[in-house]
């Protein structure tokens, strides 16, 4: 049993990390709340559906690379 928690906890901050990685190729992120925000839009348009359930906000993502 604990080296299925130990398997799972790896793949989970594996996950967390490539996460960070691709939302930089995205132009526009969702923020919602402080800190980064969701960068996973390729479209403003795209962007503004998810955000109007939300009320959040889109900004260019300058971390784009």
């Amino acid at each position: 049993m604990k080296i299925i928690l130990i398997a799972l906890a790896l793949a989970t901050a594996s996950f967390a990390f490539i996460g960070q990685a691709d939302a930089r190729g995205y132009r526009y992120c969702l923020k919602s709340s402080p800190g980064p925000g969701d960068c996973r839009y390729a479209s403003y348009q795209q962007c503004k559906a998810s955000a109007s359930g939300v009320g959040g906000t889109c900004v260019r993502n300058y971390g784009r690379r």
